[in-house]
């Protein structure tokens, strides 16, 4: 007969293995939905992104073949309809469009009686061949006449047999008449050599939906029973025209399989660019994941089991158990870092996507430039002071938007950087920032004082960076002060080293200091000091990105000094995680 000390101590290792059997099986079941939501939350980011992405080369060739439809009707307009020019010159200028136009597979012109007058699917030297609706026949005027260009439903090429998209824009005279239509066949398979190159799974799926229309225009891959069919039933169609983004998981389409399928309305036009993927797809790694977790749960209780029973039996189980643990602790640290790796990577996937589309805003903006300077070149005397000063307005704008542009890439470039560790001379660096403003500051009499040996271990690329903005800020906002004063020093602090830059310039409210290292974020553009407002954000980065803090100190009217620190050893940096081959 087993003594009640022995019954308790069994007692209690089987309530203990209990206890501990049903921690295991609910931390398994959380992280198992964890690991679901965020493999949904990773698909439906990277269908967002690629939308985004999608939605900006819409927009761009759609507004290009709008352009071109355009100024082909703006042409004809001022000549007075069809019948001023040459049947020669109306298809040589359809050609010349077609050529810069590589998403239309043609161009056509047509009479007010709606015949065919040109397109540039024939020779130059040949008359028009069967245009966009099929037949050379004069058809009676339009039911309804309207400005701007209209977005068809898609139809088979006459010339090529191949799905394309017509783009019309009905010609008036100056006086309103109707003069006829210039329009554009957008080319499906132009728009599907370039989803081709983006090297998508084979179970993705994109879709340009048209809104207005409520039918499908483009498909990739292509299925050409779904092109020109209904979508009033997607959700995306009757949603608010102000939600420009939505994501949809349910089971629709003729498979019945169930997608996540991410749609993005384009801004000025009727159209609604989607991307899909099958549910099954996205959960793929999930499904990997949850099997190990399952597996690992279930050795785990079995050795849970195990140990109870050896421990019943005998207490040198114990240094199994403290084993068991030990791996259990190993396994969750490799899942840490494996999950730090991933969040680092789709930070610099997102900084590239950034800087793309930073990169992509510089053509629409030297056309508004450029457009701006010829109209005030060519029609600045027929417009009053009113107008000329709105054009110059204009012209501004445009050029400060470029330059917030490139801001901006600045500001990205420093996360971008590579950090390169090695000893950095703080005040050798100072110096000649300083000695730059100075042989560039107009003749102005500053004071400036750097303090000898401020050394750190950082990469001194981005520490030039960060002083660069912080010195040519005192310089600026001391502009007033006689005499103007400048200071740069440092102090050991604590585990870290302190640096700091003082001025007598005209601070600022503390009030307001949380805005400082805000990007686009400017608390004396009012009083003259023009700026971006991205310089004090990349000191942010700068000094994060090694590890330190910084803040500022500031009374209107008593200057301003601003702080940062970094750390004493040189930063850990972790190598960008290779990229795996598929």
């Amino acid at each position: 007969m087993s003594s009640p000390s022995l019954r308790r101590f069994r007692l209690a290792v089987w309530l203990a293995f209990t206890l501990l059997a049903s921690l295991i099986v609910g931390g398994a079941l959380s992280l198992i939905r964890f690991d679901r939501e965020q493999a949904l939350q990773r698909a439906e980011s990277e269908l967002l992104s690629l939308t985004r992405v999608l939605e900006e080369h819409a927009a761009r060739s759609f507004g290009e073949t709008e352009a071109a439809v355009g100024e082909i009707a703006s042409q004809v307009a001022q000549r007075g309809g069809v019948e001023a020019f040459a049947e020669r010159d109306l298809q040589s200028l359809l050609h010349q469009r077609t050529a810069n136009l590589p998403e239309a597979e043609y161009l056509f012109i047509e009479r007010e009686d709606g015949s065919l007058a040109a397109d540039s699917n024939s020779p130059q030297t040949s008359p028009p061949a069967i245009g966009l609706h099929g037949h050379r026949k004069p058809a009676a005027m339009p039911p309804l006449l309207k400005e701007g260009v209209e977005i068809g439903s898609p139809a088979r090429s006459p010339g090529t047999g191949q799905w394309i998209t017509p783009l019309s824009r009905q010609i008036f005279d100056p006086l309103g008449r109707y003069l006829g239509t210039a329009g554009a066949a957008m080319s499906h398979d132009y728009f599907e050599g370039v989803y081709r190159e983006l090297e998508l799974s084979p179970e993705d799926t994109i879709l340009i939906l048209h809104a207005s229309r409520a039918i499908t225009l483009i498909r990739y891959p292509r299925a050409d029973g779904q092109i020109g069919t209904s979508v009033a039933d997607s959700p995306a169609i009757g949603a608010d025209l102000q939600q420009r983004s939505m994501i949809v998981t349910d089971a629709s389409g003729s498979d019945k399989i169930e997608r996540i399928t991410a749609y993005r309305r384009l801004a000025d036009r009727p159209l609604i660019v989607a991307t899909s993927r099958p549910l099954d797809h996205a959960l793929a790694d999930y499904y990997e994941h949850r099997d190990r977790i399952l597996a690992a749960a279930g050795v785990m209780l079995a050795l849970l089991g195990a140990l109870a029973y050896l421990l019943h039996r005998d207490t040198i189980r114990r240094d199994s158990e403290r084993a068991a643990l030990a791996e259990l602790n190993a396994t969750l640290e490799q899942r840490v870092h494996q999950r730090t790796e991933e969040l680092e990577h789709s930070n610099r996937e997102l900084l590239s996507f950034s800087y793309s589309v930073s990169h992509d805003l510089r053509a629409p903006l030297r056309a508004i430039n450029g457009f701006s300077h010829a109209l005030a070149e060519d029609y600045g005397d027929r417009l009053d002071d009113t107008g000329r000063s709105y054009l110059a307005r204009l012209r501004r704008a445009s050029l400060r938007m470029g330059e917030l542009i490139d801001e901006l890439q600045k500001l990205a470039s420093v996360s971008r950087h590579t950090l390169r560790i090695e000893h950095t001379d703080v005040s050798a660096i100072a110096q000649e920032i300083l000695d730059e403003l100075a042989a560039t500051g107009s003749g102005r009499v500053v004071q400036s004082h750097v303090e000898p040996d401020l050394t750190a271990d950082a990469d001194p690329v981005l520490i030039r960076n960060a002083l660069q903005n912080l010195l040519t800020n005192a310089w600026k906002f001391t502009r007033d002060s006689q005499p103007a004063l400048i200071h740069v020093g440092g102090r050991p602090h604590g585990d870290e080293k302190l640096f700091y830059v003082t001025d007598n310039g005209i601070g600022f409210e503390m009030a307001h200091a949380a805005k400082l290292f805000q990007p686009f974020q400017q608390l004396h553009r009012r009083e003259g000091f023009e700026g971006s407002g991205i310089g004090l954000a990349s000191v942010r980065r700068v000094v994060e990105r090694h590890g330190g803090t910084v803040w500022a100190e500031s009374s209107p009217g008593a200057g301003t000094t601003m702080f940062f620190t970094l750390p004493r050893s040189p930063a850990m940096v972790r190598r960008p995680r290779e990229k795996l081959n598929a």
